[in-house]
């Protein structure tokens, strides 16, 4: 193919191209850094001047909206080891709000807003001293708290041996009553009876000690575990003085009056020790709101701080704002004048002599490769171009030759089992849609083993060639799939043809063969070849498969063979042939 420009045409224009592209680019990037020097001065004084108060005041109050949130997790803490950890958060976090203020006053220069930052200033380190007492004194509740549950604990242990205790004694004293009863020895069994009520008594006390031991409450005030405590003690008086006659129950109240003694009026007694927790607890939340108001006092400052700071940012940055605007617009106009002389200059001969190209040889390339043998191959006005269109001229043989191979019988040319089973299966789907027929003719040469055991392969070979071409230049067989199935086995598929139609076809095919006249000395018909046919129709019956219609045309096939070949059997339609016509 000749070439309207030369390659040396393209290279000199995409050269120029590139040398515009260059200087424009060059233009507007000057330009551009010039400008955006003057805009980072700007910016520079800006964040050095009142973005790093922001940023610094920022960080103040989230410092102080953390120390808050510890504060809040330090009242209700749960151990130890946790105790010990928030506080040691509360130190750093008083040291962060520290230093903060001091980044801040190194930044600022009004001295009413210095006094201010000195003053909290100060608050924070009065705030970081007080945190050894505020251990001191935490760690004061949690040991009263801790000894006030013990005390409890064992309270509750000394409950359930004192209980069952006592009732051990009265069931043997039941059972005492129960043999003085029988034996009815009434002195006995009154003195079994007196003791039985003193022992009863006696745990009705004990259990009322219990009770309002358990009542003890850390969380409470001191109002009211004073008023247990009182009744409890009333109590434990009535359990110490009650009376004892038997030695058995006297040994009880010794035993077990010993046990609750030190629970309840030791140095150390449950009812000390919930006080003591609560008061611990009391002056420890009074110090923890002092820290909590310090925090509170910081972050109310710190958001005042960053409203005032964040006005002088908008007046500056709003000047900033309209520089940058207009710097923008320049470059935007500056960017259209340049996309524009680019388009003008260079877009017609781009888009002309290379993209229009590329993409007409990108479809050729599609449709070739979707089999459309007959697609028309683009023209070329430069080397690359042409050398891909010589390219896919090449490609476009080799596919028509590939189709060729892929889809015809070497020997016999006809089609092949591949290009056959492929057809029927997507012939099936579209019959069934329009809910049309479709038959087939199975057909194979009578005895040809025989055949080519008496006069060889290579006559063999010619037989089914004959036989091939003689039948798809049949009329009947022009719009017809007709292939080779296997061997000397044939197969043709007719759509749109009802089972009538199609063993018409067939003894038009059966006779066909017979005028061929080919020699065959082991054939019981005139020792003349012959072909045995079998047909079947699909009405498009629902599920029907490629597999399931060629299954019943061989059946018929084998039908045909059997009743003596040279017939055609249907699944719908027996018809046998048994003399030349």
């Amino acid at each position: 193919m000749k070439l309207k420009k030369p390659l040396s045409s393209l290279k000199e224009k995409l050269r120029l191209l590139i040398y515009i592209i260059i200087i424009l680019t060059l233009t507007i990037g000057l330009t551009s850094i010039g400008l955006s020097q003057e805009l980072q001065r700007k910016l520079d004084h800006l964040i050095n001047q009142d973005v790093s108060k922001i940023m610094y005041a920022l960080k103040l109050s989230n410092n102080s909206q953390e120390l808050q949130l510890t504060t809040v997790k330090l009242s209700s803490f749960s151990t130890n080891g946790e105790r010990t950890e928030l506080l040691n958060v509360l130190v750093e976090q008083w040291g962060a709000l520290g230093r903060g203020l001091l980044s801040l006053i190194e930044l600022e220069t009004d001295q009413v807003q210095l006094t201010k930052l000195n003053a909290h200033l100060s608050s924070i380190q009065l705030a970081a001293k007080q945190i050894p007492l505020l251990a001191q004194v935490t760690e004061n509740a949690q040991e009263a708290e801790t000894q006030a549950s013990r005390l409890k604990l064992n309270m509750g242990l000394i409950e359930k041996g004192f209980s069952r205790a006592v009732s051990n004694e009265l069931t043997k004293l039941d059972q005492k009553a129960d043999g003085y009863l029988s034996q009815k020895n009434y002195p006995k069994l009154q003195k079994a009876i007196n003791e039985h009520r003193e022992l009863t008594d006696f745990l009705h006390l004990g259990m009322q000690v219990f009770r309002l031991a358990a009542e003890v409450d850390d969380n409470a005030d001191n109002k009211t575990n004073n008023q247990l405590q009182r009744e409890a003690m009333r109590h434990f008086l009535a359990l110490k003085q009650h009376p004892s006659s038997s030695k058995i129950a006297a040994q009880l109240k010794e035993d077990w009056l010993s046990q609750i003694h030190p629970n309840l009026i030791g140095s150390s007694n449950l009812f000390i020790s919930s006080r003591d927790s609560v008061n611990s607890g009391r002056i420890a939340n009074t110090h923890l709101e002092i820290q909590a108001d310090a925090a509170h006092q910081i972050a109310l400052f710190s958001s005042k701080l960053v409203e005032q700071v964040k006005k002088q940012v908008d007046i500056e940055g709003q000047h900033l704002k309209d520089d940058s605007n207009s710097f923008v617009w320049l470059i935007f106009f500056a960017g259209v004048l340049y996309t524009f002389f680019i388009w003008l200059t260079n877009w017609h001969f781009i888009s002309k002599g290379i993209i229009q190209p590329v993409i007409a040889t990108s479809n050729a390339m599609q449709a070739i490769a979707n089999e459309k043998q007959n697609t028309p191959l683009p023209q070329a006005d430069n080397l690359e171009l042409q050398q891909m269109v010589s390219s896919l001229e090449t490609l476009k043989s080799y596919a028509a030759q590939v189709k060729s191979i892929s889809e015809i019988d070497g020997l016999t040319g006809a089609y092949n089992r591949r290009f056959f089973d492929h057809k029927l299966k997507h012939e099936l789907k579209s019959t069934s849609k329009f809910n049309q027929p479709i038959s087939i003719i199975l057909f194979d040469v009578d005895n040809f083993k025989l055949f080519n055991d008496r006069y060889g392969h290579v006559i063999g070979d010619q037989c089914l060639k004959r036989i091939s071409y003689a039948l798809k230049i049949l009329p009947e067989m022009q719009d017809k799939i007709f292939a080779r199935y296997g061997g000397e086995e044939f197969i043709v598929f007719l759509t749109a043809t009802d089972n009538q139609a199609a063993s018409d076809i067939a003894e038009v095919m059966r006779e066909e063969v017979i005028k061929l006249a080919i020699p065959h000395a082991d054939s019981l018909h005139d020792e003349l070849t012959t072909i045995s046919i079998g047909v079947t129709t699909s009405n498009s019956e629902p599920g029907i498969t490629a597999e399931t219609l060629i299954h019943q045309a061989d059946i018929a096939l084998y039908q045909a063979k059997a009743s003596g070949r040279n017939c055609i059997v249907s699944n719908l339609e027996f018809k046998a042939v048994n003399n030349l016509r």
